[in-house]
């Protein structure tokens, strides 16, 4: 079971307010849920997922490509790869000239 907390905002402010979670989309009126977010903030937070087979822009897309492992990138993290891509890349380049 996760314990990510939900990441809430309200509209709507008479009888309690319409609360929404601006990660896994839930809304509640009233009184806000208690239980656990099922969205983490990297999940949220994400620009890249990284799969076995190599980067995808969305998790629908990794998934759509049968990957069964993924994870979140963070913009960081994608400027740390796509860095160390270019890196072996050009290192490849000398070794070949």
């Amino acid at each position: 079971m996760t314990t990510h907390r939900h990441d809430w905002y309200t509209s709507e402010g008479y009888d309690g307010g319409l609360h929404h979670c601006k990660k896994c989309k839930l809304s509640s009126q009233g009184e806000r849920i208690a239980t656990p977010c099922p969205v983490s903030d990297a999940e949220h937070h994400a620009v890249a997922w990284l799969g076995q087979a190599g980067l995808y822009p969305t998790r629908f897309d990794a998934v759509r490509n049968f990957e069964q492992s993924i994870r979140p990138v963070s913009a960081n993290e994608l400027f740390e790869l796509a860095s160390k891509q270019v890196l072996s890349q050009l290192n490849e380049g000398r070794q070949h000239a």
